[in-house]
């Protein structure tokens, strides 16, 4: 008896089933290059991102450099009121305006200071002859064996002449008035009052008694 078979008469079934799995094989091998593909693409842009990173650190400026206010250095305070110091000033040179000669001693003599109001007349003695640095003093005596002051100021010329004089153990005192002159080898005195006006020591000094 003849065998029945499913297939028709003259069709070859191995390249049917060969078919399909050249198919499955030829998608296989797509995707393989595919995800390699989608991989060196991932890699790539990691790469990029990595670099551009980088680049983005080196480009960024320097800052400058700041200082807290705690590192600054104080600022010296300046006072106003203190001038600053000044530079030394050279010494000053000689002057050279003409210096006017001091005024020669009074001449003196027997009678008192020569050509001056300080002297004594010619029937009087010079018991007492007296200088200063201002004042030029004689005391005379006359006949009668009265005292006389005779004073005069060197600066002016001015002349005083007292009546009103007696001995003192230190020399002569003369009144005019409220005012007392009191001579000595050592100073003349003036007083006015109660109060001292002035006290000069004698510069020359000379002393005749009988």
């Amino acid at each position: 008896m003849p065998t029945t078979t499913d297939q028709p008469p003259g069709q070859d079934v191995s390249g049917d089933l060969a078919e399909p799995k050249m198919r499955s094989t030829k998608w296989s091998a797509i995707a393989i290059v595919l995800a390699s593909i989608a991989t060196l693409a991932i890699l790539f842009v990691m790469l990029n991102s990595s670099n551009e990173q980088s680049g983005e650190v080196r480009s960024v400026p320097a800052q400058p450099q700041t200082f807290s206010p705690q590192s600054q250095p104080p600022v010296p305070q300046t006072r106003l009121d203190i001038p600053p110091p000044q530079a030394a000033l050279p010494p000053a040179a000689p002057s050279s305006a003409p210096t006017t000669a001091a005024s020669p001693a009074p001449v003196i003599d027997e009678l008192g200071f020569v050509d001056s109001e300080a002297r004594c007349t010619d029937d009087e003695q010079a018991v007492a002859i007296a200088r200063t640095e201002t004042s030029a003093v004689v005391i005379c005596r006359d006949a009668q064996g009265d005292y006389v002051y005779q004073g005069v100021r060197l600066s002016d010329g001015a002349s005083l002449r007292l009546d009103d004089v007696r001995t003192i153990p230190a020399g002569f005192e003369a009144r005019n008035g409220a005012t007392t002159y009191r001579l000595s080898a050592t100073e003349l005195v003036v007083i006015d009052g109660e109060t001292l006006y002035s006290r000069d020591p004698i510069v020359e000094y000379r002393e005749a008694r009988p």
